[in-house]
This record gives structure tokens, C-alpha cells and sequence, in this order.
């Protein structure tokens, strides 16, 4: 009868060579081994690295007891850290300069001796370089005509949405009540490529080391898709109109008081959008200046909704957006309530003499 240690695969005819066994190092260092799940290794080859770490620890004691000595400088250093820190230094740069004939000393004597000081200002601008390159990389936002889960680019704006929409599931919410689908694609391209934030979970404050990092977590996590319920809808309401979906939008009175006519001491704008100027400003209406430029209108999401009905978008339920149009004009107060009450304590902050201005 033989008694087996499974942990390192070897048998023993008694007991008590067994029970010794388990107490070797040997044995816990495969057992560490298994909770890894990394294949056990024999005694010899515990005992060669054994010895070899052993060696590399008497190595390392060696080097300690060592004192780095410059010789440009004539200074002993008590540490490879302060030594370090000294051939960085102007003044050990320009011993260097004044006396080019003399020798670099090593570190310490047990290294071979490096690259000469000179150099090591230029690799460090070098390094420095191509850490800011690496940074622009990293905070390069997404084209509007890239995917935004894996890259790939397309010819237009509708192509890239196709692309999104066919092969990572991807549509915009209420596509057809925005008002701005270059804008809002190019914004949720700076969330993912500058931010680096998820498009579901990123109001939750998570934010990943890198782009390729939210795509993957993007793409295994199925959360190739836009949130846009509760806080989120006041951060895309630049890109969103609602006020089709309100109940008093089939008023015709109502839409007659909206047109309200803006008027000023030099001008006055029509109903139909023609501008009158004042005869005291004839001169300067004839140079025929455009100081407002309005940019070319972008594609509204109603021109793309038919497009993605046919890939199987959905709209959301007239109930939905009624409640998404009253959260939005809810947090829009709410929000331009919290400015003013801060632009009012700024205000009191910045006067230079304060007065109560009611006395009670």
C-alpha cells in the first residue's frame, strides 16, 4: 500500500514519510501553486530556484553595502536614489561639459558602466515627448463618422449610424425629436474618447484608464446603448425638443403669442424675421455686415428616424416622452434657480462694502 501527495504527484511507502512531506516547503509551494491552478513542480526544480533566488538575494545585499561615487564631482552618495538625483542635476552637468577627457564613474563598482550623462538630458526631453504624445492619444476624442465601439470608420454620419445600429445594436433615444444629431454624436464621441466614460453606466462616476477600455467593457457588458432617463436628460437637453409632444402645442393661440415681436431703440424684428434699423444707422446698413452668421443647418432626427425604422428602431411611447419633456423642463428650472441663487451669494462675496439690502 503507498500513500500519495496529490499536490505534487509523488507517492511514499509509509505514513510518516507523508506526514514529513507535508511540512516541506516543497509541498506549500506547490500547494500555492495549485490555488492558481499551475502544474506542481518536481524537488529538483523547487530546489534550483531555490538556490537561485538565494543568489540573487546575496546579490542585492552586496550591492546596498556599496557607496556610488561620482568623480566628476569628487562626492560620495549613501544611496542609488540620491546618486540618481545628483546626475540630473545643473551642476553636476556642467562638470561634465568642463571636463569631457575625465571618465564616467559607474553607479556602483559591481555595474557596467552606462551611457554617458551627457545624454541623459536628452533622452528625458526624448521620454518627455513621447509621454505628450502619448497623452493627446488618450484624450483625442471619436469622429462623428467612427464607430464608437470598435473603430471603424465610414464615409458619412447615416453610414457610421447604420454601422452602429447593424452590428453593436446602437440607437439613439427619441431619435425623432432631436434637433442636432451631428452635435449629439459628437458629444457622446467626447464622452467615450476624452472622457472615456460608458454611454450606460457612466453617470454611476466610473471612468475607465483608457478608450480601449470602455469599448471592450462597452461591447462585453452589452451597454452599447445611450441612458437617458432621470439626471442624464438635462447633460443631452442642447440636442433634444420635446415641444412637439406638448399637450397645448395644436393651440393656434398659443402659437401666436409665441411669435412676440423684438424691438429695441435702433431696431425692430417682424413676425416674419426681417429686421428694421433706425435711418441713424443707414451707413452701417449699407455695408452689408452679417454680424449674426447662422451656420448651415444640421439633420434633425426626423429626417433619420424613417431610415432606422427599417432596422427595427422603435420610438418611444407618447407617454415616455411626456414624462421625459417634464423632467427636462422640471431639472431646466431647477437648474437656472441654483444659478441665480449662486451668481446672488457671488455677488454679496465680491462687494467691497456690504449693505443689508432688506432691514427687517
Amino acid at each position: 500500500m503507498s500513500f500519495t501527495c496529490i499536490s505534487c504527484h509523488v507517492a511514499f511507502k509509509e505514513p510518516s514519510f507523508q506526514r514529513e512531506h507535508y511540512k516541506t516547503d516543497w509541498h506549500r509551494y506547490n500547494l500555492k501553486r495549485k490555488v492558481v491552478d499551475l502544474p506542481p513542480v518536481t524537488a529538483e526544480v523547487f530546489q534550483h530556484r531555490v538556490l537561485e533566488q538565494r543568489a540573487q538575494v546575496s546579490q542585492q545585499e552586496a550591492t546596498k553595502n556599496l557607496t556610488p561615487y561620482c568623480q566628476y564631482c569628487k562626492k560620495k552618495f549613501n544611496s542609488e536614489k540620491s546618486y540618481e538625483n545628483h546626475l540630473l542635476s545643473h551642476k553636476h552637468q556642467e562638470n561634465v561639459l568642463n571636463n569631457p577627457s575625465k571618465i564616467l564613474a559607474p553607479k556602483s563598482p559591481s555595474k557596467v558602466e552606462k551611457e554617458e550623462v551627457v545624454t541623459i538630458e536628452e533622452d528625458i526631453d526624448e521620454d518627455m515627448e513621447d509621454d505628450s504624445d502619448e497623452w493627446e492619444d488618450e484624450e483625442e476624442a471619436i469622429p462623428m463618422t467612427s464607430c464608437l465601439f470598435c473603430n471603424q470608420k465610414s464615409e458619412t454620419l447615416e453610414s457610421n449610424l447604420e454601422h452602429m445600429s447593424t452590428y453593436h445594436s446602437f440607437f439613439i433615444p427619441d431619435l425623432e425629436y432631436v434637433v442636432d444629431v451631428e452635435g449629439l454624436v459628437i458629444y457622446i464621441g467626447e464622452r467615450v474618447g476624452q472622457g472615456r466614460i460608458c454611454l450606460w453606466c457612466g453617470h454611476l462616476g466610473r471612468q475607465f484608464p483608457s478608450t480601449e477600455a470602455v469599448q471592450k467593457h462597452m461591447l462585453d457588458k452589452g451597454h452599447c446603448k445611450m441612458f437617458h432617463e432621470g439626471e442624464v436628460l438635462l447633460e443631452y437637453s442642447d440636442f433634444y425638443d420635446y415641444s412637439s409632444s406638448y399637450p397645448e402645442q395644436g393651440n393656434p393661440e398659443e402659437e401666436v403669442e409665441l411669435n412676440v415681436i423684438a424691438d429695441s431703440d435702433f431696431e425692430l424684428t417682424l413676425p416674419s424675421g426681417a429686421t428694421i434699423g433706425h435711418r441713424s444707422l443707414n451707413r452701417y446698413y449699407r455695408q452689408k455686415l452679417n454680424p449674426n452668421p447662422r451656420p448651415a443647418p444640421s439633420r434633425t432626427g426626423q429626417q433619420y428616424s424613417n431610415h432606422f425604422k427599417a432596422l427595427g428602431w422603435t420610438s418611444s411611447t407618447r407617454e415616455l416622452v411626456e414624462r421625459k419633456a417634464r423632467d427636462m423642463t422640471y431639472m431646466r428650472k431647477m437648474f437656472s434657480r441654483r444659478q441665480l441663487d449662486v451668481s446672488v451669494k457671488a455677488n454679496k462675496i465680491n462687494m467691497k462694502h456690504f449693505r443689508r439690502q432688506v432691514d427687517f
